[in-house]
């Protein structure tokens, strides 16, 4: 039988309609007595394989075809998101190969933290600690009292202002290590070279907002 593209599409978001059923299950169960982890664990198996096998139905399909649908859905996805950057070729494949050996939907928990920012929400804190690094090397001063004249409701502006350092010189410090930061990141498989690009530029075309914005 011959798949419509209705019927991957409506495939594609199977996982994630699986994943709000379990949730609510979850929800509806939290004040009943905790069963134990085995329970737990059959129960939320059970209602997600009842779930799919219904789906199917409703689609009119089998069982088998809707998870092949969705296989070849989660890979289709994959490729996207390696040819779009999000993903190193080593992160695609590792997800490829787990999605191929049938370790349940490993992506959809993926795509879920993706989505939540969790990726990204790590990078940035990791990012905002490298610029005050930067911008504190730049003007000649502790990161921690940087720090601190930040949360006083100084800018790197005026901080640098006050040690007499040009802005083109914190701008230039800034530019400097995040470019070496996302190099190595590259070189360590950990993003893409077009990611790095785009992150770069993003840095780049908020430089003047970074180094001028205060708390609140």
């Amino acid at each position: 039988m011959k798949l419509t593209s209705t019927f991957l599409a409506v495939a594609a978001a199977a996982a994630v309609l699986a994943g709000s059923a379990l949730a609510a299950t979850g929800v509806a169960s939290a004040q009943e007595p905790t069963p134990t982890p085995a329970a737990t664990t059959g129960q939320h198996q059970s209602l997600g394989q009842r779930f799919l096998e219904k789906l199917a139905g409703n689609l009119g399909v089998s069982f088998d075809q809707l998870k092949q649908a969705m296989k070849a859905t989660e890979l289709q996805i994959v490729d996207e998101m390696a040819a779009d950057g999000k993903l190193t070729p080593d992160q695609a494949q590792k997800l490829k190969d787990k999605i191929n050996s049938g370790q349940g939907l490993g992506l959809g928990r993926f795509l879920g933290a993706y989505r939540r920012g969790r990726i990204d929400g790590a990078r940035l804190q990791r990012l905002k600690a490298g610029i005050v690094k930067s911008a504190a090397t730049a003007i000649g001063v502790q990161p921690r009292d940087l720090v601190k004249e930040l949360k006083a409701g100084e800018s790197i502006a005026d901080v640098a202002a006050e040690h007499n350092v040009s802005l083109d010189v914190v701008k230039a410090q800034l530019t400097s290590d995040a470019t070496a930061a996302l190099d190595r990141a590259v070189q360590n498989n950990k993003i893409t070279q077009a990611r790095a690009d785009q992150l770069l530029q993003q840095l780049t075309a908020k430089l003047d907002d970074i180094l001028n914005k205060k708390k609140g």
